[in-house]
C-alpha cells in the first residue's frame, strides 16, 4: 500500500480529523468529529482522496458516484451519506462512523485463536447482508425510476460488524448504477476476483445474482476459514471460479449441517439461474434455518458474543469515541506523518499528552504516552555525547584525587587534600542531570556545598602514572 509523507490536516471543511483508520489506493478513512450548537457532537467517518490524486477527475467522479448511490438506498444496513464537498484541490465525503470491525478482521482474529465461528454467526451475517443487497438491487432514483445498482465488492472487507451486533455493507465505489457517471471499459474487471461470479469472465451483463454469488462465498469462508477459490495466481483463481470442485462447509469443518451446505452451495452456484433470484431470498433461507435449528439471531445476542471474543478492540474503540466527546482540537505539534496503515489504526494526537504509535507484532496496536515533544536527533545525541565527556571527567578525578603527589600508589588516597571538582571546558554545553554520570553528581554536591575547607577551582596538570602512549612516550592530560 503506498504511502506519502504529507501532513495529516488538522481539520477538513467543517470536521476536526481524530484519527486515521485506514488508506487504499485511492484514498484514506479517518474518524472525525462534527459539532454543532447547543453541544452537539456526531462521530463520522471522512473519506478523501488521496492529495497526489485529488486532480484527476476520474478519481472525483468515482467518489461522487459512490455518495450519491449510498444516498439513494434506504436500509438500517447500508452505511449512510451524510455530507460531500471540498477544500482546495481535496474532495470528500462524509458517511456515518459504525463503531464496529471488519468482519474480515473479526474472523482472522477468531483464525488466530485457533476457532472458528459460530454457525449462528454467519447466518445472522447472511441474512442482514443479503436484506441490505435487496435493497440495493431495489433502489429507486428521486424520479422514482430504478436505479438497477449492482455492488460488484461484497467481501470480508466491506462488511462491518459493529459493536452493538448490527451488520453494516459499505463501499460503493465501484458498484454498477444506471445514473452512474464513471463508465466501466469494456474488458474491465472491478472487485475482488476470488468473490466474482464466473461468468463475468465470460463477458455477461452483470445482474443482481453477481452479488448473491459473492455474498455465498463470503459465507463459505466464515464457515469454514477457507476462501473457496482464492489461489496462488490470478489465472489460477479464475480457474478455479469457472470449474473447480468446491466440497460442501460440513467437509471442511465439523458442526454444519446438510441444510446450511445447501444454502450455501446453491447461492455460490455457477449457473446464474440456479442460485437464489434475489438476495432476499437468500436471507429468508437463512432465516428459516435459523429458526428451525434454535439459533439465536437478535442484535443484543451478537454484541455480547463479540464482548467475549474481542474485548481489546471494543476498548480501544470506546476510548476513540471519548476522545471525540472531548472535543479538544488537535494542536499542530501534535500531528504526525501519513503513513501506510497496518493493522490496527494510528492514533494521531489525544492532548494533553502526545500519543505515538508503538509497533506490537508488526502493527501500531499499541500506544506510548508522553507529556513532551518527540525530541530532535541533535537533542537525542546531545545527552549521549554529554555522557562520554562525564565520563571523562569522572576518570580525571579519580587520578587526580588518588593519584594527587608522586610516588603516591594509584588506590592510596592522600588523606589530608583535597581536590576541586573539575570544571567542563567553556565551550562544551550544560548536561541534565538524568544523563550525568554518578561520581560528577557527587563532586559537583561536594564543590557546591558550604565548607570553608574546600579551596576554588584550579587547573590540575598532571601526567599519567606510568601510562605509555601508542608512540612510547607519556600521556599528559589537562582538565579545565
Amino acid at each position: 500500500m503506498p504511502s506519502h509523507p504529507v501532513d495529516i490536516p488538522e481539520r477538513i471543511g467543517r470536521y476536526e480529523i481524530v484519527q486515521r483508520l485506514a488508506a487504499g489506493g485511492m484514498g484514506e478513512v479517518f474518524v472525525a468529529r462534527m459539532a454543532g450548537p447547543g453541544g452537539f457532537v456526531k462521530p463520522v467517518a471522512l473519506k478523501r482522496i488521496h492529495p497526489h490524486l485529488a486532480r484527476d477527475p476520474k478519481f472525483i467522479v468515482m467518489l461522487h458516484d459512490e455518495a450519491r448511490l449510498t444516498a439513494s438506498i434506504e436500509h438500517p444496513s447500508i452505511v449512510r451519506t451524510l455530507d460531500v464537498g471540498s477544500e482546495g484541490d481535496l474532495h470528500y465525503v462524509v458517511f456515518d462512523y459504525v463503531c464496529g470491525d471488519q468482519i474480515g478482521k473479526v474472523h482472522r482474529e477468531i483464525l488466530r485463536r485457533g476457532e472458528t465461528m459460530p454457525p449462528w454467526i454467519v447466518a445472522w451475517v447472511g441474512v442482514q447482508v443479503g436484506e441490505a443487497l435487496h435493497a440495493v438491487h431495489e433502489a429507486r432514483g428521486l424520479d422514482g425510476q430504478p436505479l438497477e445498482i449492482v455492488h460488484r465488492d461484497v467481501s470480508p472487507g466491506n462488511i462491518m460488524l459493529a459493536d452493538s451486533g448490527h451488520v453494516m455493507l459499505f463501499d460503493f465505489g465501484v458498484a454498477k448504477a444506471r445514473q452512474r457517471l464513471a463508465e466501466t471499459n469494456v474488458g474491465e474487471l472491478k472487485g475482488k476476483l476470488a468473490y466474482m461470479a464466473p461468468e463475468v469472465f465470460d463477458g455477461m451483463p452483470v445482474d443482481r445474482t453477481v452479488d448473491v454469488f459473492s455474498l455465498g462465498a463470503v459465507l463459505y469462508e466464515l464457515l469454514t476459514g477457507h476462501t473457496p477459490f482464492h489461489r496462488e495466481t490470478d489465472l489460477e483463481t479464475i480457474a478455479a471460479l469457472r470449474g473447480a470442485q468446491i466440497p460442501p462447509p460440513s467437509r471442511v469443518r465439523r458442526g454444519i449441517d446438510n441444510l446450511l451446505d445447501e444454502i450455501v452451495l446453491k447461492a455460490m452456484d455457477r449457473e446464474r439461474g440456479r442460485r437464489f433470484l434475489t438476495a432476499a431470498d437468500l436471507a429468508t433461507a437463512l432465516r428459516r434455518w435459523a429458526v428451525l435449528t434454535a439459533s439465536p439471531q437478535s442484535a443484543s445476542t451478537v454484541s455480547e458474543w463479540l464482548a467475549e471474543v474481542v474485548p481489546r478492540r471494543i476498548a480501544r474503540r470506546r476510548a476513540l469515541l471519548a476522545r471525540v466527546a472531548s472535543g479538544v482540537p488537535i494542536q499542530p505539534g501534535e500531528r504526525t506523518r501519513n503513513r501506510a496503515i497496518s493493522g490496527e489504526p494510528t492514533i494521531l494526537a489525544a492532548p494533553p499528552t502526545e500519543i505515538m504509535p508503538t509497533p506490537i507484532g508488526g502493527t501500531s496496536a499499541g500506544v506510548a504516552m508522553r507529556t513532551a515533544p518527540a525530541p530532535s536527533p541533535g537533542r537525542v545525541l546531545l545527552p549521549i555525547a554529554a555522557g562520554l565527556v562525564a565520563l571523562g571527567l569522572g576518570g580525571a578525578l579519580g587520578v587526580a584525587v588518588y593519584g594527587r603527589t608522586a610516588g603516591t600508589a594509584p588506590d592510596a588516597p592522600a588523606p589530608s587534600e583535597e581536590v576541586a571538582a573539575p570544571q567542563p571546558p567553556p565551550t562544551a554545553t550544560p548536561t541534565p542531570q538524568t544523563s550525568a554520570a554518578p561520581n560528577q553528581e557527587q563532586s559537583q554536591q561536594q564543590s557546591t556545598a558550604p565548607s570553608a575547607s574546600v579551596p576554588p577551582p584550579t587547573t590540575i596538570r598532571r601526567p599519567a602514572p606510568k601510562a605509555p602512549s601508542k608512540k612510547g612516550g607519556p600521556l599528559e592530560r589537562e582538565y579545565d
